[in-house]
């Protein structure tokens, strides 16, 4: 399977501009806190369908969007699911290949990441799959991006100097391949498919989401 290509920046900007549209206090706000839950999801050790990633993007199911139309939650949808299939062919067919989507400090003249989203969005994939304890030595790949990703290691990021923050970013694509690697080979049998974004939906038909639902009595509610 070749990867497919990426989302165009347009349908980033548009992606990011319906996050920030719909978002909340709970609700992922932003593309590259996006692109690092949907890579926890294609990383675990367990299938994690729609019908749970899709609600919990929101913050839950009180928290759902109310849709200015069909067509622009479809859109949503079909642009989630294509960059989902991307990461999944990128660390399937070229692990080497892929890159986390991380912001980037505009006020610097250097390249300097911001990753503090990305991470706290892998963390909420980590714990919608309910991953089990790891080995100790499985447990530091995981430990690179909690670094980032948890708030009760604020204290510890703010002791660290620019360059040894970067340094701790340069540890964390690599702890995302090998987190694949090692929950791949214990599922080798539930090899993650490509999703496909399901036609036009009526009211009365069954919700794209997974969710079992009509649809309007669930996403378009």
């Amino acid at each position: 399977m070749i990867p497919i290509e990426p989302l165009s920046e347009a349908e980033f900007d548009w992606l990011d501009d319906i996050l920030m549209k719909y978002g909340n206090d709970d609700s992922i706000l932003d593309v590259s806190e996006l692109d690092g839950f949907f890579t926890a999801i294609v990383s675990g050790p367990e299938v994690i369908l729609p019908s749970q990633w899709f609600p919990a993007l929101w913050g839950g199911e009180h928290n759902q969007p109310e849709w200015e139309s069909d067509a622009e939650m479809q859109q949503f949808f079909k642009f989630a699911i294509h960059h989902m299939n991307f990461i999944v062919g990128m660390l399937m067919e070229q692990p080497e290949d892929f890159e986390a989507l991380f912001n980037i400090n505009p006020l610097r003249k250097e390249t300097i990441y911001i990753v503090e989203e990305w991470c706290f969005g892998f963390m909420r994939g980590v714990d919608l799959g309910n991953w089990p304890e790891l080995p100790d030595e499985v447990n530091t790949w995981l430990d690179a991006i909690a670094l980032h990703g948890r708030e009760e290691y604020f204290d510890v990021l703010r002791e660290l100097s620019l360059e040894e923050h970067q340094q701790t970013v340069a540890d964390i694509e690599p702890a995302v391949r090998k987190l694949h690697a090692y929950w791949l080979e214990k599922r080798e049998h539930l090899r993650p498919e490509p999703m496909r974004v399901p036609p036009k939906v009526g009211r009365n038909e069954p919700c794209p989401c997974g969710s079992g639902k009509k649809y309007k009595q669930c996403c378009l509610h």
